[in-house]
């Protein structure tokens, strides 16, 4: 069947369009492949180039940074001998040469004899080696080659020695030991492919490559880099002039280099792979020419899909939306809910603790009566058994209801600077009775500490400790004391009991925890004591330990903040909050927050000081450096942004004031191995957030600074 001529001539104008369409592109994306390769290939060489410069300045620096003892040596020595000549060597110039480490100097006349110190094994006669490196000095005097002094590499770093008559009698040698220039080969090292060395004006090697490089230095600059033939190959490499100080330099080349064709790899990898690409998108563009035709059919059928999808989902999108909005408004009436139930356990731990005291009250008066009124010995038993059940229910009824305010946050601990000797006198004086009931000796090394704690709640804390070590404690005895840690006082109870088991030390801290009591006897307890100690220790920011061999006994120890020296006066001023802290005190504050930092900047210039602040570590440190003056003490918070904490922050300005800086930390973060930190550096630790009284105190319990004194410690306030 013939097709109509309009027809045809639109199908084969469709052809060509296509046909020239993937001609274009193709030719397009070749000149464009060209371009981009060539530049490729020249970027390749420069990084190559580039990356060998920063390898030879390296290995110069290091080169030079090991050399340098021994080029100060020469010149000591040279200078002892020059003018001299060889008679000087055992004459005015000795004492210099003996001055020197054993084998490390060494002299010759001209003729190459050695005439004092070590014989150097050059690669050639000394003689012709004198000669050698006298004519590639590059007109600096330095005379430099490999050898080996003893069977051990060595670089030789020599100068020749004028007589009484000005004629160059000889030479003076320092040696270097080859291994003290290996470390940075090491780090050059490339899987043997990269070349590194020094060599001599004249291309001869003095240490690393061995194979000579002749006529690469003879445009004489200081530094350069290009390609060259080494042993029939090709290389990319850089070089380098060492220098000497005073701002001289050496006959010396620091050279690094790269096969070319290991530089270039990477770029023929990649012209690889580009060519594969480019063959891959020419077949793709010829495939899509084919598949064009059926591409519209295709097309109207995939719109049509899509648009059916897309009203799926976004009828999803609504249900889940919806339902989304559902669990959004139950969660928020359960957050009310939650809130308005932790009001009410206020409100009810309030009235509890009134209210159901009154009927266990009456209880105990109506059982008081009616034991009074009993006469006949079954009758008074009953009552004696009812009286320890009532006895019961009330120390539960105490213990349930004092987790129960501690979990809710009603309890505030009132902080004070407190003398431990009355809160260990009163709580060993509680169980000594109870003790000597069970014929167990309770012992108590005194202490005249002062720390920060409240003392009520911290007596509790002994109590319930002291009160479990004499329980399970069948014979043997009971110690209390203390011992200082730093900033901090540890609180030690003893016992010789029975002991814990290592996997149920963390347990014996949870709620009605208790071990060898399987049927719960009320008699040996609820489980809670140590719980509650644990809570109240939580409060007072101290930190509960315990260690135990079964078997042995136990220790517990709580970790209590030592607020001054120990002595009553110091106690009586801090406990009074009398203490001022001296005026006008330079004092660095370093803060992130805008506002916190502002606030404690006005607060400290409001009471007489100068401050300094600063957001983060570095710029605090630049702020001290620039200032000239060195901070008296550091405010700072313990988390900032960067890489310095507070403690990092209070160590460095001490480095460099050349001297220990007092400092406060402040930190909302009670982690105990935050506070050890702090600690570690003689720091006090205020957690926010604190009042100014607080602030106050700290300051003022920080005497004024003495450089000769040791690192002072202070009080640390836990709130």
């Amino acid at each position: 069947m013939r097709l109509p001529l309009s027809r045809f001539l639109s199908k084969v104008d469709t052809r060509a369009a296509l046909a020239g369409l993937v001609l274009a592109m193709g030719a397009v994306g070749g000149v464009a492949w060209g371009v981009v390769t060539a530049l490729d290939y020249t970027d390749t060489l420069e990084r190559a180039e580039s990356n060998l410069r920063q390898s030879a300045e390296l290995l110069e620096t290091h080169s030079r940074s090991a050399l340098i003892r021994s080029l100060e040596r020469l010149d000591r020595v040279s200078a002892a001998l020059d003018g001299g000549g060889m008679a000087a060597v055992a004459g005015d110039g000795l004492p210099e040469l003996l001055s020197a480490p054993v084998g490390t100097v060494s002299v010759m006349d001209g003729s190459g004899r050695d005439l004092f110190g070590p014989a150097i094994d050059f690669h050639i006669p000394s003689a012709s080696a004198l000669r050698a490196m006298a004519a590639a000095d590059g007109g600096t005097g330095i005379l430099m080659a490999p050898g080996d002094v003893h069977g051990g590499p060595v670089v030789a770093i020599g100068r020749r020695i004028a007589g009484r008559s000005g004629e160059k009698e000889g030479a003076v040698f320092v040696t270097q030991p080859s291994a003290s220039l290996s470390a940075v080969l090491r780090v050059l090292d490339d899987g043997g492919r990269r070349i590194a060395g020094l060599f001599r004006i004249d291309g001869s090697p003095v240490f690393g490559a061995g194979d000579p490089i002749p006529g690469l230095f003879d445009g004489g600059g200081a530094v350069g880099s290009g390609t060259g033939w080494l042993g029939g190959q090709s290389y990319v490499m850089a070089w380098r002039r060492m220098s000497a100080p005073p701002g001289g330099a050496l006959p010396v080349v620091a050279v690094v280099a790269e096969p070319r064709t290991h530089v270039l790899a990477p770029w023929w990898s990649r012209v690889e792979r580009a060519a594969v690409v480019a063959g891959a998108s020419l077949a793709a563009l010829l495939a899509l020419g084919v598949l064009a035709w059926g591409s519209l059919r295709r097309e109207e059928t995939a719109v049509k899909a899509l648009a059916e999808a897309k009203a799926r989902l976004e009828q999803r999108v609504d249900e889940r939306t919806a339902d989304l909005s559902a669990a959004n408004q139950k969660l928020a009436e359960a957050l009310s809910d939650a809130e308005r139930a932790n009001a009410a356990k206020g409100r009810f731990l309030a009235a509890a603790n009134h209210d159901l005291r009154q009927p266990f009250q009456a209880l105990r008066l109506f059982h008081h009566l009616l034991g009074g009124r009993l006469k006949d010995a079954g009758s008074q038993s009953i009552a004696q058994k009812m009286g320890e059940a009532l006895e019961s229910g009330e120390k539960l009824l105490h213990s349930l209801l004092e987790v129960a305010t501690l979990d809710a946050g009603v309890v505030r601990p009132v902080i004070a600077a407190v003398p431990i000797a009355p809160v260990l006198n009163d709580a060993v004086g509680e169980f000594r009775e109870a003790a000597a009931a069970k014929g167990l000796e309770v012992r108590l090394v005194p202490s005249r500490a002062v720390v920060r704690t409240d003392p009520a709640m911290l007596g509790r804390i002994l109590h319930h400790l002291l009160g479990n070590a004499i329980a399970f404690t069948s014979g043997g005895g009971i110690l209390i004391g203390c011992r200082h840690r730093g900033q901090w006082l540890r609180i030690e109870v003893w016992d010789t009991g029975a002991g814990i088991p290592a996997d149920q030390l963390d347990a014996i801290f949870e709620d009605f925890v208790q071990l060898n009591n399987p049927e719960r006897d009320r008699r040996r307890g609820l489980g809670l004591g140590l719980s509650k100690v644990r809570r109240k220790a939580a409060l007072l920011g101290h930190t509960v330990e315990v260690r135990s061999r079964p078997g042995h006994g136990s220790v517990f120890s709580i970790v209590v903040p030592i607020a001054a020296a120990d002595s009553a006066a110091t106690a009586a001023t801090v406990k009074g909050g009398g203490a001022a802290a001296p005026d006008n005190r330079r004092i660095l504050v370093v803060e992130d927050d805008p506002m916190q930092r502002a606030a404690i900047q006005l607060l400290l210039e409001t009471w007489g000081h100068t401050v300094t602040a600063a957001a983060d570590g570095e710029a605090a440190l630049a702020a001290v450096r620039l200032s000239g003056g060195m901070p008296e003490v550091i405010v700072t918070d313990f988390r900032l942004p960067g890489a310095l904490t507070g403690v990092d922050i209070v160590r460095a300005v001490g480095d460099i004031a050349g001297h220990p800086v007092p400092g406060v930390i402040l930190t909302g973060d009670t982690a105990p191995e935050r506070i050890r930190e702090a600690v570690a550096t003689g720091c006090r630790l205020l957690h926010k957030p604190f009042t100014p009284s607080l602030l106050k105190d700290a300051l003022a319990a920080i005497g004024a600074p003495d450089p000769a004194s040791p690192r002072q410690h202070a009080v640390t306030a836990t709130i």
